[in-house]
């Protein structure tokens, strides 16, 4: 099984993640706990590529790097019974790098670009879960984090939750609201 939690900065991903991991791994399942970026020279070079402020196609193409390694691991796993659990995953590069190209593009063309770069690879999860939660709020939570990205605006992030909700519609997502659960 392949499950992913999406959703904008600070709606609560890692630490949701990390709980369901935990609850799985006490009632006996192996567990693959990844996230994206990834913590490999490719994923650290999406940090740089975010905190540099490239634009969004370098981006793009580092996300694609990364994840194309990621999901080797991650096939590898599900082949060896493990349920994988992952922090991100193709969606946020649907919301983010769409959000940015959209101004220039128009969103359903951004869309459209990168579905169809990531096709190739793309490997599609049993379960995906949507946590929302208003910007503000998100950006509240992880003011006191010591890595913060250019992302984490919150004009952006109203635009990249926008673009989640349109992508939980069309992929069936399970949404959930993490300010009230």
């Amino acid at each position: 099984m392949f499950i992913v939690f999406e959703g904008i900065d600070g709606s609560g991903k890692t630490t949701i993640a990390s709980m369901v991991a935990n609850e799985l791994k006490s009632q006996g399942y192996k567990i693959f706990l990844t996230e994206e970026p990834t913590r490999t020279w490719l994923g650290e070079a999406v940090r740089r590529g975010i905190k540099e402020e490239k634009n969004p196609f370098t981006q793009a193409f580092l996300f694609f790097a990364d994840r194309a390694e990621h999901i080797r691991e991650i096939k590898k796993r599900l082949e060896k019974g493990e349920i994988v659990i992952c922090d991100r995953y193709i969606y946020s590069t649907y919301a983010y790098q769409g959000a940015q190209l959209s101004p220039s593009m128009g969103l359903e063309k951004a869309l459209k670009w990168l579905e169809t770069i990531y096709s190739p690879i793309r490997l599609d999860p049993d379960v995906v879960i949507l946590l929302t939660t208003s910007p503000l709020r998100g950006i509240g939570r992880i003011k006191n984090r010591e890595r913060r990205e250019s992302f984490e605006r919150r004009e952006f992030l109203e635009r990249v939750q926008k673009i989640y909700v349109y992508l939980a519609e069309k992929y069936r997502f399970e949404i959930v609201d993490s300010d009230t659960s």
